[in-house]
Order: structure tokens, then C-alpha cells, then sequence
């Protein structure tokens, strides 16, 4: 009896034991799940802040949406924030209690406070919002514990949040919250490196655009502003909205136009307006609802070429006119006396024809090879030959026309021995008859004229300039000059005379004989075409020398009649670049 008593009262004890161990067994469960649903409920919070922030740079809009999500994680009675934004402090209190105006200002003062040492001094104007219960103005009680953090996001302070509560010690583990807003700070962190990356590709793009473009808004700010519209403009790197339109004349309302276009979304063009020296074409265009890009093209260089275009037009007509009453009045003449017109007489009428159909048909062809030269389709014929018969054989061509002023035109071959080189006998013949027929038409009677051929090394800087360039690999080339003691170029004018339409501006009156302008533009063109370069020295009174270099091979052969080898007179030149 005694022993199954035992045995009850045993089993009966281990049952209660198991029971015990069982219903703590499933409290300590239910604690863990709970546990466990919370973190899954706070990561869940923290992803949706993370997803409602990565696509917003806006502190304001951040803290927002963190102040919205403060409610599910702590018991406060004011949650408050302070954000910079538009040169002001925007300071928003969320209630969640009663509270009085004291508490509002002694929050307020506290979060000025701290939010002024660590950003240093703060706007003056504070734009106040408070959402929530209305504040009583009867209860005078302030909060007695209260927590704040900053918002940081690139080493940058951005914002101040700050809990508060009626209640004592509300605020002793705030893990959670640290959590919450190192989760926002990365990732508006990430967003902010994002969209800085994004917009210094778009600075460097826009800022390697030629035209002019800068972007405003609806509040006069501007937004962006690249390298060539400060350049075009005028203005400093830290020109505002107001600078921009200050340049602008007085007839012409930027502004105004900006606005209309950003009201209406319409485009608006501008097909030339003047602004300081330059000739500017607008395109006014809108962006979103509240913003305006405008590109700026510089038409001067345009402009310039369309005012040479008419000049040449003009010149043209005079230049053809000649030739072509010439070969009226002879063909006329031929016709009317073919009884009587002796055959001397009508040979030498015939003569007259043909040259000036030639000197016509020179013209048209320089226009035509202009045309294929901008096209990029002036083909060379090359073979290899000996440059120096050419040249020798081009000067005996402008013999008669030089003894006709009595100026002495002479030919040198420097060097020793030249070598054969690969090139259009027909382009460069029009190069030396181009620089032949302008030193005849500028140097004046009794001068002289002296063409010389090297082949030699150039320097890589002579009198601080490169006249090769990126030609510099070769060590040798053919170096052509024709040098004479003309009236000479003005250093401002050099520059121009390779450009197309252009002609020296410093010549005497009844030197200046006109033409097309497309001698030396072509010239530069076939020279360059031969992998060559070409360059001047000159000064006003002081005669010209015009040097082509032309890519040489390696193996020297005799020229036909070189005479001993001095010291090339290329190397005392100064040369300008072209």
C-alpha cells in the first residue's frame, strides 16, 4: 500500500514538473515569437522608409516620411524635426498628448540650440508648423525627458529630430531609432553619391557643348549654367539669374519670354539677337512644369562668312566681268571684220580669247576644289618624282610676267641632294603658282623674288613656336620657300590667310588687287592633304615668306643641278602656325 502511494504521489509530482517545464517552455516560445514579430514588424517599417526615401534628395521629405514612422516604435508627447531649407529654418511638431505653449518653446529652444552647434549659425526666419492635437494654452507643464538625433547624410548635417514626453525616463533604450535613422541615412547617403555622380557626368557633359546652356526655374534661381555661355555672355562664375539678364539689350526681355515659355510650354526661338561683339541665336525651351533650358549658338563666325560669301559674290561678278567682255568685244571684232581682219591680227584676238576663257575657268575650278575640299573629297594623284624640275619648271612660267616689272625671280636648291617624294605634280604646281602669282602681285617693280627647296630637319621650336606640330615624328622633310620684299602682311592679319574668303587688309590701295580669297585656303588645303604643313613670316613693309614642308623619304638621291649646301636660311625664320 505504502509503496503504491509512493509511486502515485511520484508519477503526480513528474507530471506537475513536466507541466510546469511545459507552460514555461511555451511562454519563453511565445516571448521569442513576439520577439521575433516585432524585429520582422521594425524591419519591415525600416524597408518601407528605405523604399519611400531612395528616390528623393529632399531632407524635408525624408524626415517626413521618418516622423510618420516614429508613432509604431515610441510613446511621446511631441515628436518634432528642424530642417534648412530656402535660407530658413522649417520647425514641424507632431502632438500626440495635451500639451501647453511653454512646451512648444522650450522644445524649440532646446532644438535651436543643438542644431546651432553643430551646423554653426541658422537662418533667422523659422517657418512653424504643428500637426496633431490643438495646444491648450491652459496647461503650463514642459516635458520632463526628451531624446534628439541628427540627420546626416554625406558628412552633411541635414536635419534635427527630437522626441519628447510628459512622462519620466521615456527614453532610456532608443536602439530602435538609431536603427531607423541609420537605415534613412544610407540611404539617402546612397541616393545623394547617386545623383552627385549623375550630375557631374551631366556638368561634364554640358560643359563640353559649344553652345551656351543654362536652365532657371520659376523663382528667378539658376539652376545650371555651363563654361561657353559664361564665356559668351561675359559674366562670372558666380553670376546669378539677374546677371544673365543683365546682358541681354534693353529691347530684348529674356525674362519675359522665360516665363511665357514655362506658362504656355511652348518653345521660343531666337534667330539673332546682338550681345556685346557677338551674334547669338536663342532657343528658349521648357523642363517639367516650373523650369526653362536655354541654349545659346554663337552665329558670329556664320555671320561673318555669309557677309564674306556676299563680298565674294561681288568680287566674282567684277572678276568675271573682265575676262568675259574681254572675249565679247574680241569675238565681236572677229566676227564683224572676218572679210577684212588680217590673220595676224585675228590670231591675236583668238589668243586673248583663250586666255581669258583660261583665266575664267581658274577661277571656277578654285571654287569648284574649295567645294570638294570641304566636302573632304579633294583626291591626290600621287607619284613619286623629282618636286625640284617642277618647281624649276612652274618659275620659268612667270618669267615674262616678272620682267615686266623688272623683278628679279631667282630658284636655289640648297641642299646637296633631295630625295624623290610621292605627291600630286597637279596640286602642288597650283600651290607654287599660288605663291608665285601673289609675290609678283606685292612686291613692287626693281624688287626681288627668291624661291629655295631643302631638304633638312626642322626644329621642334624655332623663336618659340612649333611649325610642324604633331608632324615632329619624321626628322626630314622638303622644305619649299618663296621669299620676296614686297609690302609685307601685318602680324594681326597672318593668321587670317589661310581661312577661306579672306585676303590682307594691309596692302597698299593700288596693290590690292582683288580676288576670290580661296588662293591660300586651297593652298593650305593640298599642303595639308600631303600630311605637309604650311607657314608665313612676314611684317608690314618688310617683304613675305611663305615655307611649305612636305614629308620626305629616307633615301637621298642627287638633285639634277644642286649646288654646295649652306646653312638653310628656314632655320633663322619665325614662323606663325597654321
Amino acid at each position: 500500500m505504502e509503496i503504491a502511494l509512493f509511486i502515485t504521489v511520484t508519477i503526480g509530482s513528474i507530471a506537475i514538473l513536466l507541466s510546469l517545464g511545459n507552460d514555461f517552455l511555451q511562454k519563453d516560445s511565445l516571448k521569442a515569437k513576439k520577439i521575433e514579430d516585432d524585429r520582422i514588424y521594425k524591419l519591415s517599417v525600416i524597408k518601407e522608409i528605405q523604399e519611400k526615401i531612395a528616390y528623393t534628395t529632399d531632407p524635408e521629405k525624408v524626415v517626413d516620411i521618418i516622423m510618420i514612422s516614429l508613432r509604431n516604435f515610441f510613446n511621446y508627447s511631441a515628436a518634432s524635426s528642424m530642417v534648412i531649407k530656402d535660407a530658413h529654418v522649417v520647425f514641424k511638431i507632431y502632438v500626440e498628448e495635451n500639451i501647453g505653449p511653454e512646451y512648444i518653446k522650450k522644445i524649440e529652444e532646446s532644438m535651436l540650440g543643438s542644431f546651432e552647434k553643430l551646423v554653426g549659425k541658422l537662418p533667422l526666419r523659422i517657418d512653424k508648423k504643428i500637426y496633431g492635437i490643438p495646444i491648450d494654452n491652459t496647461v503650463k507643464s514642459i516635458y520632463s525627458s526628451s531624446f534628439h538625433i541628427p540627420l546626416i547624410a554625406n558628412n552633411k548635417v541635414l536635419a534635427f529630430i527630437h522626441l519628447s514626453s510628459t512622462k519620466a525616463n521615456a527614453y532610456s533604450n532608443m536602439e530602435d531609432l538609431h536603427e531607423l535613422i541609420d537605415a534613412a541615412q544610407s540611404a539617402l547617403t546612397h541616393f545623394s553619391q547617386a545623383i552627385g555622380l549623375e550630375t557631374e557626368k551631366f556638368s561634364s557633359l554640358i560643359n563640353s557643348i559649344n553652345d551656351g546652356i543654362f536652365m532657371t526655374d520659376n523663382k528667378d534661381n539658376l539652376l545650371t549654367i555651363n563654361n561657353s555661355a559664361k564665356k559668351l555672355l561675359e559674366v562670372g562664375e558666380n553670376a546669378d539669374f539677374f546677371d544673365v539678364l543683365n546682358v541681354f539689350p534693353q529691347n530684348f526681355n529674356l525674362g519675359s519670354k522665360i516665363n511665357q515659355v514655362m506658362l504656355t510650354k511652348n518653345p521660343y526661338f531666337e534667330k539673332e539677337i546682338q550681345i556685346n561683339s557677338k551674334v547669338l541665336s536663342i532657343f528658349v525651351s521648357p523642363v517639367g512644369n516650373d523650369k526653362a533650358s536655354v541654349v545659346l549658338h554663337n552665329m558670329t563666325e556664320y555671320k561673318k562668312k555669309e557677309l564674306l560669301k556676299e563680298d565674294l559674290i561681288h568680287i566674282m561678278v567684277h572678276e568675271l566681268r573682265s575676262p568675259v567682255t574681254t572675249i565679247k568685244d574680241s569675238a565681236e571684232l572677229i566676227i564683224t571684220t572676218k572679210n577684212t581682219l588680217e590673220e595676224d591680227r585675228k590670231l591675236k584676238f583668238l589668243e586673248i580669247i583663250h586666255q581669258q576663257a583660261k583665266k575664267i575657268l581658274g577661277q571656277i575650278g578654285s571654287i569648284l576644289d574649295t567645294a570638294k575640299l570641304d566636302a573632304g573629297k579633294l583626291v591626290l594623284s600621287k607619284t613619286k618624282g623629282d618636286i625640284a624640275k617642277l618647281i624649276k619648271g612652274e618659275i620659268q612660267t612667270f618669267i615674262p610676267q616678272a620682267q615686266r616689272k623688272n623683278i628679279s625671280l631667282s630658284f636655289n636648291v640648297v641642299a646637296r641632294s633631295l630625295p624623290e617624294i610621292s605627291y600630286d605634280e597637279i596640286r602642288i604646281s597650283q600651290v607654287i603658282d599660288n605663291l608665285l602669282s601673289n609675290s609678283l602681285k606685292f612686291t613692287p617693280e626693281n624688287g626681288k623674288i627668291q624661291v629655295e627647296i631643302d631638304y633638312s630637319a626642322i626644329s621642334p621650336v624655332v623663336d618659340g613656336t612649333s611649325p610642324m606640330g604633331e608632324f615632329l615624328s619624321l626628322d626630314k622633310y622638303i622644305v619649299v620657300s618663296v621669299c620676296d620684299n614686297g609690302v609685307g602682311i601685318a602680324q594681326e592679319q597672318q593668321k587670317l590667310l589661310f581661312s577661306k574668303y579672306t585676303q590682307a587688309k594691309n596692302t597698299p590701295e593700288e596693290l590690292a588687287t582683288m580676288g576670290t580669297g580661296l588662293g591660300l585656303y586651297l593652298v593650305k588645303g593640298i599642303i595639308e592633304s600631303h600630311d605637309g604643313r604650311i607657314w608665313v613670316k612676314s611684317a608690314a613693309g618688310q617683304g613675305t615668306t611663305f615655307s611649305f614642308a612636305l614629308p620626305a623619304t629616307d633615301n637621298a638621291k642627287p638633285s639634277y643641278d644642286a649646288p654646295k649646301p649652306f646653312t638653310t636660311p628656314l632655320a633663322k625664320l619665325s614662323q606663325t602656325v597654321n
